[in-house]
């Protein structure tokens, strides 16, 4: 194509830099594809690392390129490259620095941002290898969850409470206990997710304070392989005593909402079509959805999202017409939030297949423990 598509960025904050490049790098550099063809600019503190495991078609020198136009302004940079390949058409992503797009501006081409949050679209198909990269992670993540349940499954009840060697068992503990088991296993988790209570019926709350007995507690763990940069996904909803009828019916329901949605995923579905057979199925069984006042109840989330090198990325399965394809890699994780009771999500990572799904969780569901 005669397009360029470039980026300034880190590996920190492009997670398409290091799909291209499969280069970790702290600082912004120069990455752009032109007429097929990838090339990196880095200084001399990355370019031998560069040359050793950066996997483009050629690195070049940006100590090189300032010598020639005698200034070391990233702008210029670009300029030169722009003029050097004589480039009519331009792409940049939808997050590009402001700075620099307003100085490309006064060039004669064609400049424009990506729409879309990921700038290849080619990342929502996932190759063989990166299937592998995501079941490894979730593996792993099944492995913690099992751990995180373990320690509320043996903590022992008092006034309510539960307690672990003597101690209040409380979200921040578990949390962190769940924290360091990932790290033991090169992931990382800095904002999992393990509430309770009222604080469950806040989709997004992380949890805070003592865990009680007989209440909704939501486990969301969704961890970034710090080698490979791939992320796993996964939500169970668990009771430490006897859940009351109000809550086990919940259960059931997004149980069976969730079977519901997976039994519908296929290549060609349109993802407004699973959420919405979802969305009316609660609303069937008189499990109503509000978003009157403050704190919205019910089925008040999208059925899933894509994941890979970022956590959220298309194709979102929500009211939206995104088509799901073979390899998308997906979540299906419906959920029911009131005050009153509190929450419970269900979540499972999977593979769209030509005629279905391969589900890449192998963790078991269940309420009561």
């Amino acid at each position: 194509m005669n397009m360029m598509r470039l980026i300034y960025d880190d590996t920190q904050n492009s997670s398409d830099l290091f799909y291209k490049t499969s280069f970790k790098v702290p600082d912004p550099v120069i990455f752009f594809e032109y007429k097929n063809k990838t090339y990196l600019v880095l200084n001399d503190l990355e370019f031998a690392r560069g040359i050793k495991e950066a996997d483009v078609d050629e690195i070049l020198s940006s100590r090189e390129i300032s010598q020639t136009i005698r200034s070391s302004e990233i702008i210029k940079i670009i300029n030169y490259i722009l003029d050097k390949f004589k480039v009519k058409e331009l792409q940049v992503p939808y997050n590009f620095p402001s700075f620099l797009f307003k100085g490309l501006l006064s060039k004669k081409i064609k400049i424009s941002p990506s729409e879309s949050p990921i700038f290849f679209n080619s990342r929502t198909i996932k190759t063989a290898t990166e299937i592998k990269s995501i079941s490894k992670v979730m593996r792993s993540t099944e492995s913690v969850m099992k751990l995180v349940i373990g320690k509320i499954q043996t903590a022992k009840s008092r006034n309510k409470n539960l307690y672990n060697n003597g101690k209040i068992l409380s979200s921040e503990f578990l949390r962190r206990f769940c924290q360091k088991e990932l790290l033991s296993l090169g992931l990382e988790c800095p904002d999992c997710i393990i509430s309770s209570g009222k604080h469950s019926s806040l989709p997004h709350h992380q949890g805070s304070g003592p865990i009680k007995e007989n209440q909704p507690i939501v486990v969301d763990i969704f961890p970034k392989d710090m080698d490979t940069g791939y992320f796993g996904d996964m939500t169970r909803t668990v009771v430490k005593g006897h859940p009351s009828d109000e809550l086990k019916n919940m259960y059931n329901a997004v149980l069976k909402a969730q079977k519901l949605g997976l039994s519908l995923v296929k290549s060609g579905i349109k993802s407004g079509t699973v959420h919405n057979k979802i969305f009316n199925f609660f609303q069937e069984r008189g499990f109503d959805t509000n978003y009157k006042g403050i704190h919205p109840e019910g089925f008040i989330h999208s059925t899933g999202h894509g994941l890979g090198l970022d956590i959220h990325e298309p194709p979102r399965v929500s009211k939206s017409n995104e088509v799901l394809r073979k390899n998308h890699v997906i979540t299906v994780e419906p959920g029911l939030y009131y005050k009153k009771i509190g929450g419970v999500r269900i979540e499972d990572t999977i593979l769209v297949t030509k005629d279905g799904y391969k589900n890449l969780t192998r963790f078991p569901k269940f309420l009561r423990i």
